[in-house]
């Protein structure tokens, strides 16, 4: 008996703190905000217009910030007068059925049915929570929406004093824009997800409504609910000609949970040759091409001119529901890998990764450098006209003559440091076009960090020209100089991944490094390198098949978070080459580098 007392009381414990803790999160969500208290509703300005905006998420979280941000900013610039409440419902961490009702009686206790003027909501908790309080909350507001992914805005709009900003639909206009970029597209890949209602709408307006109006002459692929792993397999199965489309923000992981928006898209470019557009805003910047994009910023700007136009006219009707505001945003880096102009975009595309000309960035130094250039030219016709005024002193101006030559000189030592680091901060060779050896140390550091990070695979090529010395003197430095050119658009032509790198040491020697490689896959690239420059058969009567070859030292490490030293795989790799060029060239050596599990042994071809 004593045991079943013990039991209900602790039942009991446990119903009254989940209802403390309840009590206590919708006191927290509520008073977090100071334009949220009972005092502002109570003593705010008369003359201004109140807003309450609904939230359905919580502080710090991306797309309703940027929201908030975008209905500040524009209240903010606006003639009328507005003082902006936020409630955040907190539905992405709390059952909505437990905080809303507590949510709801915390208003009522506040007022607000006779204190605000007009409701913004955010999403659909957010909408749903307004509509379902409308008759005790805000009886005569009106209520303006925005984003309201999984919901339809024509059911929305039959609701009285309800209007604001229909759900996006013009999914085909980026896929217009693409297949014009692309005009020899054969296939076309859609990623995405059903486990979301947000990405299920997504994937049933583009199933509806842009792939029916394609011409059949493409192969549409749906690759639904994939792994990481499993997407990989699909596209390359795919034409070389295809483009990929994003409807999801997030791939899932084999063991559980999601990627983050920007490692999905990271991830995927990493994996396949194809161009990658989008819909969402966070892939851009980190692989994607670029896409058609609805932003948090521009749906809180377009409820806040709805509202701002509801508040001026009060005895009008409420205004028709307003399309979904959208962008083009492209990634200037990645067009720069397509060859695509910025003059093949539509008019007020918006870019990232826009890099100023380099006189506009040292603009500060280049002025520095031209006003002291001026003030000693100033200095030296001083000089000049002073010598023919005081004949006398001739001496003396012979001495600060000398001492201005030194100057002068210091003054060319400096610039032609300043010359020198500009040079430094180019990371393309100019002879090859392949990315020089100090770009290739930072790229192999971070490539083996992030291999680190995600477990995958990566592989690192270390090539010499076999003999080169001897080319050199029997063919000269001017032909010598082709061939390396050449040979660095061999490799360029052979490896196309986009996250592919490829580098001109020095002394005829090249660099590859492939992330998400195994041993045995870089063995394939190194022997499609062999094969590549026999075909081109650039001419070399001293070797032993009468052409240039190469020899390749390949060190790869398998899918560890173990950190390696880059100097080590480096190392590695040089080992193996030397040993290639001393067993008499056109070959590779490779091996895995040993981690505590051991490593393999090494292969040759």
């Amino acid at each position: 008996m004593m045991n079943n007392y013990i039991k209900a009381g602790l039942s009991s414990l446990r119903q009254h703190t989940k209802f403390i803790h309840v009590i206590f999160m919708c006191a927290i969500a509520l008073p977090m905000n100071a334009s949220v208290s009972a005092s502002q509703f109570i003593n705010s300005d008369s003359n201004a217009h109140h807003i309450l905006y609904i939230n359905s998420f919580h502080r710090g979280y991306g797309w309703s910030d940027e929201l908030e941000s975008g209905l500040r900013e524009t209240f903010a610039t606006s003639a009328t007068p507005v003082e902006l409440s936020v409630v955040y419902l907190d539905s992405r961490r709390f059952d909505p059925a437990e905080i809303n009702n507590k949510v709801a009686d915390i208003l009522a206790l506040k007022n607000v049915s006779s204190t605000i003027d007009l409701v913004v909501t955010s999403d659909a908790d957010a909408i749903a929570f307004a509509l379902e309080n409308q008759k005790t909350l805000f009886p005569t507001q009106p209520i303006v929406f925005s984003s309201i992914n999984g919901q339809s805005s024509s059911q929305l709009q039959d609701r009285a004093n309800v209007t604001g900003i229909s759900e996006y639909k013009d999914y085909l206009q980026s896929l217009e824009l693409a297949l014009s970029l692309h005009p020899q597209t054969q296939a076309i890949a859609f990623i995405g997800s059903s486990k979301e209602s947000y990405d299920r709408n997504v994937l049933d307006i583009v199933k509806e409504n842009v792939t029916s109006s394609l011409d059949a002459q493409f192969d549409i692929e749906f690759l639904i609910d994939m792994s990481v792993d499993e997407v990989d397999a699909a596209l390359s199965e795919l034409p070389v000609n295809t483009i990929v489309f994003m409807l999801a923000s997030t791939l899932p992981k084999q063991e559980g949970g999601q990627y983050s928006s920007a490692e999905t898209a990271r991830i995927l470019s990493s994996i396949t040759p194809h161009p990658i557009y989008t819909y969402w805003h966070s892939h851009i910047g980190h692989g994607a091409l670029g896409g058609q994009i609805v932003t948090g910023h521009s749906q809180g700007k377009a409820a806040a001119l709805l509202a701002l136009e509801i508040l001026d006219s009060p005895e009008k009707a409420l205004p028709e529901l307003r399309p979904a505001p959208s962008s083009f945003f492209f990634d200037l880096e990645e067009m720069k890998k397509r060859d695509i102009g910025e003059e093949a975009l539509p008019t007020g595309t918006r870019f990232i990764n826009y890099q100023a000309p380099i006189w506009q960035e040292y603009k500060t130094e280049a002025l520095t450098t031209l006003v002291i250039i001026f003030g000693l030219i100033s200095i030296v016709l001083a000089f000049f006209l002073l010598t023919k005024r005081q004949t006398e002193t001739i001496h003396q101006i012979s001495d600060e003559n000398i001492e201005l030559n030194n100057a002068l000189e210091h003054n060319q030592e400096v610039l032609e440091d300043v010359t020198h680091q500009l040079e430094e901060i180019t990371i393309v060779d100019e002879l090859t076009g392949l990315m020089n050896e100090r770009h290739f140390a930072n790229m192999l550091d971070k490539e083996l960090r992030r291999a680190s990070r995600y477990k995958t695979p990566i592989s690192l090529l270390l090539i010499s020209l076999d003999d080169f010395e001897n080319y050199t003197r029997n063919y000269g430095e001017e032909k010598a100089n082709k061939a390396i050119a050449q040979i660095g658009h061999v490799f360029s032509n052979t490896c196309q991944r986009s996250s592919d790198v490829l580098a001109y040491l020095t002394h005829s020697q090249y660099a590859i490094i492939l992330p998400h490689t195994s041993r045995d896959n870089a063995l394939v690239v190194g022997e499609k390198l062999h094969s590549t420059l026999r075909d081109t058969n650039i001419p070399f009567v001293a070797s032993k098949t009468g052409a240039l070859t190469l020899s390749i030292g390949l060190a790869s490490l398998e899918g560890t978070d173990e950190r390696v030293n880059p100097q080590h795989m480096f190392n590695t790799s040089e080992v193996l080459r030397a040993s290639a060029e001393k067993a008499g060239g056109n070959t590779t050596k490779a091996d895995v580098i040993a981690t505590k599990w051991g490593s393999d042994s090494s292969a040759g071809s």
